[in-house]
């Protein structure tokens, strides 16, 4: 929620603030030790939505070689059932890694603490640590800086929305995302207005602010970039806004787009809000486009 891409850092990539906030939407991870098979072999497994790329790319195989290289593993078994679409900007394959080390640090019982977790996360991508504790957090740096955040207090929760999730089947290269972002010329005066409203808010505003007011405080710098140059994301934000969401707007470097729904889940459903998300959920998937409609958190 909230993307906005500050300086350049030496190591060639941007730093970042955000706010990330886990779903129910997740695809399915089965882990677990193999006998009499050699010490340190990894079986891997995929079924569901097809992944792309060669074997040994994929977040799973490199999390188990990170771990390998670090303490003697017993052989191990990982199948993977894929839900979230690849490429979606949903954080699919770095929730996939991350808890792959977490399933390696739980059933080898290498007691690792989460900060341990968290960095051999970060080797995995930018983006990793967030998932080790999966909570929703306020992100700075590449993305491996989390402070976690707490709305348990006030009188909205996470816990308690909907989230309508339309990806347009679009595949966005995020070097070039960053690169549109020079083309158009983003102004850093209004990006640092936009952080300091960010770092400044971040710890009360899930339960301070009125959801259909988020729009105004929090921007994603790619969305304009990304929907000029692509008309399926554009399309699919036409119909978040169709649904009668509070809140709209696109993940990361997209291309998938989201609308939340204020109000708590017993008040939201069976009105007709419901109704109308879950007939442009219809309508988004007659346009080939993936959807996910459903709680929160």
């Amino acid at each position: 929620m909230g993307l906005q891409v500050l300086a350049k850092r030496d190591d060639g990539f941007h730093n970042i603030e955000s706010i990330f906030i886990p779903t129910q939407l997740c695809d399915v991870l089965e882990v677990h030790t193999r006998e009499n098979a050699p010490e340190g072999e990894l079986k891997f497994e995929c079924s569901g939505i097809e992944v792309n790329g060669s074997i040994q790319d994929n977040t799973i195989v490199r999390a188990h070689q990170i771990l390998s290289e670090k303490f003697r593993l017993p052989a191990i078994k990982a199948r993977l059932h894929k839900v979230i679409p690849t490429g979606a900007g949903l954080g699919g394959g770095s929730s996939d890694g991350t808890f792959m080390l977490k399933a390696i640090n739980d059933i080898c019982n290498l007691e690792l603490s989460e900060e341990s977790l968290e960095k051999y996360a970060e080797e995995l991508g930018s983006d990793c640590p967030f998932f080790v504790k999966n909570r929703t957090s306020f992100v700075r740096g590449r993305g491996e800086i989390l402070t976690p955040i707490h709305d348990k207090k006030g009188p909205q929760r996470l816990e308690e929305m909907m989230i309508l999730i339309i990806h347009p089947g679009v595949h966005i290269n995020t070097s070039e995302a960053f690169a549109w972002l020079q083309e158009d010329k983003l102004k850093k005066e209004h990006q640092a207005h936009q952080v300091n409203k960010l770092k400044d808010k971040h710890n009360e505003f899930l339960s301070s602010t009125p959801v259909k007011n988020w729009c105004d405080l929090f921007t994603n710098d790619f969305e304009n970039p990304v929907t000029s140059r692509f008309e399926p994301v554009k399309k699919a934000l036409q119909l978040i806004k169709e649904a009668g969401a509070d809140y709209i707007q696109m993940t990361g470097s997209g291309s998938s787009v989201y609308g939340i729904f204020g109000g708590s889940i017993n008040s939201v459903k069976d009105t007709k809000v419901t109704l109308m998300a879950q007939k442009v959920a219809e309508k988004a998937k007659k346009e080939g486009f993936f959807v996910y409609f459903g709680a929160l958190a």
